[in-house]
């Protein structure tokens, strides 16, 4: 049984995610952005944080860097819709920070979950070199 955050400002994306991976016996907690998901992970062990890109307050970007620096073996997937940039440049740029996968939305769900067993499966600190992850080996 894994602690996944699902960070999200839509609540319906929460919900979908939540009842999803709740039903895969998880322990899931939810944050309307990267503040409230960093005192959530600052208070208790969590395995992998569901990370939206565009949130008020601190968004998924930021919230990447913050979590690389206090928390480094924790898996991140990075998800979007896309916004001023394209969804495509901010996905991009998040796996640059250090997302560990990406995941546009709408999400598929069996994509999704297919995604975050393949996260949990991985050995903490077992993220392959940037280059692997960008797809430019």
């Amino acid at each position: 049984m894994a602690v996944i955050v699902i960070v999200d400002d839509d609540p319906t994306v929460r919900l979908i995610g939540t009842e999803l991976l709740r039903s895969d016996d998880h322990v899931v907690l939810e944050a309307e952005d990267g503040v409230e998901a960093l005192k959530i992970i600052g208070s208790m062990a969590v395995d992998l944080v569901v990370l939206d890109m565009l949130m008020p307050n601190m968004d998924g970007l930021e919230t990447i860097g913050e979590l690389r620096r206090s928390h480094p073996n924790i898996r991140i997937l990075a998800i979007s819709s896309g916004g001023r940039v394209g969804v495509d440049q901010l996905l991009r740029t998040a796996m640059v920070l250090g997302a560990d996968d990406t995941l546009v939305k709408p999400l598929r769900l069996e994509t999704f979950a297919r995604t975050v067993a393949r996260l949990l499966d991985l050995p903490p600190g077992g993220q392959p070199p940037i280059s692997a992850r960008l797809g430019l080996d």
